[in-house]
């Protein structure tokens, strides 16, 4: 049975039932909305990163957008496009539209379901998915600093971080059959990306198949003046709920990041890890997301990253080592900034 501490707990899983609903008023603009999955297929080793945009630009028209990515560790069948539709091709509004929370031209997806299709530069990536809604949604940020963060830069949520996925993927036509593989679905909205940012997830440790890790770093500004990183991260392990993201404790975790490597340190008064999220750049997509005032954020990501994570428990006044964790090749990493990485190749 997992420890979850009253109110620690309750301020990092809510149960509203609308972290998925649109938030969007179809009028406003300076705005960006997105839903996006990532999750793995077990038999190739591939990883799989769908996402369904919104972004009404301060001068312009509003318009949407659907993404899709697929990793192969070899290489040889990744996939990464985009479509763009006008604001029209947005589904009816009040945030449904016979069940589904967001559809752009026929793609879709609802509280148990996601699908769509993208065709880019001659290929093409198709995805039908239905999963099991969990019954709670993770909140990164700690809830007395949500709502500021929100209008000033923009928030995330995970109304899903980690359910089972069944479905199906055609890349070019290959046919890739899922089975209650292990995925998370989530939502950010606002008016724009962090100054820097990296974010990393894991639900597929060697040691421990149950356990599960969710964090992000980021960096924003106050006017014209960079402001501190700040981490969030939070660990299922051992049957514990470990809310490092608690603010008492997010405000002493440590981390530096720059691509290709996260590393980072957290605790609380019973637990403390040291930890690392690695990718190589061969198997990293470079995007650029424009932020709604026009300006760039480049974003390097892998879904077929490595993350290691040391566990410790306090124990009287010391900290004992108390196990491992170790994911190859099943991790989901990202690294974001106002410049692009030289590492990487920018596909679009």
């Amino acid at each position: 049975m997992r420890s979850r501490a009253n109110v620690t707990f309750m301020s990092t899983f809510t149960t509203e039932g609308t972290e998925n609903r649109m938030r969007w008023d179809r009028r406003s603009k300076s705005f960006m909305e997105v839903w996006y999955a990532t999750l793995n297929h077990a038999p190739t080793g591939m990883g799989l990163w769908v996402r369904y945009t919104i972004t009404a630009p301060k001068n312009g028209d509003p318009y949407c957008e659907l993404w899709a990515f697929a990793f192969d560790p070899e290489g040889k069948r990744s996939f990464g496009g985009k479509e763009r539709f006008a604001i029209d091709r947005l589904g009816t509004p009040m945030g449904r539209d016979d069940g589904a929370l967001v559809r752009i031209g026929d793609a879709w997806l609802s509280e148990n379901h996601l699908e769509g299709e993208v065709n880019f530069d001659g290929r093409s990536m198709t995805w039908s998915f239905d999963f099991e809604p969990a019954s709670q949604c993770f909140q990164h940020l700690p809830s007395v600093v949500r709502s500021r963060i929100e209008k000033r830069v923009s928030t995330v949520c995970s109304p899903n971080l980690d359910v089972p996925f069944t479905g199906t993927v055609k890349l070019d036509g290959e046919l890739l059959e899922l089975e209650n593989e292990k995925g998370s679905q989530s939502h950010r909205w606002g008016r724009k990306h962090s100054l820097t940012w990296t974010w990393a997830h894991c639900s597929g440790f060697e040691q421990d198949p149950d356990s599960l890790f969710e964090g992000l770093a980021a960096k924003t500004s106050l006017g014209p003046v960079p402001t501190p990183s700040s981490t969030f991260v939070f660990l299922r392990y051992d049957g514990h709920d470990i809310p490092f993201n608690d603010l008492k404790w997010a405000l002493r975790a440590k981390s530096t990041y720059e691509l290709p490597t996260w590393a980072f340190k957290a605790r609380t008064d019973k637990w403390k890890i040291a930890g690392a999220a690695r990718s190589t750049p061969e198997k990293m997509f470079q995007v650029n997301y424009t932020d709604p005032d026009g300006s760039p954020r480049y974003c390097a990501n892998s879904e077929i990253a490595d993350l290691a994570i040391e566990v410790y428990e306090r124990s009287g006044s010391a900290w004992k080592p108390h196990g491992s964790l170790t994911s190859i090749g099943n991790a989901h990493l990202e690294f974001g900034r106002e410049l692009p990485f030289a590492e990487v190749p920018v596909s679009f």
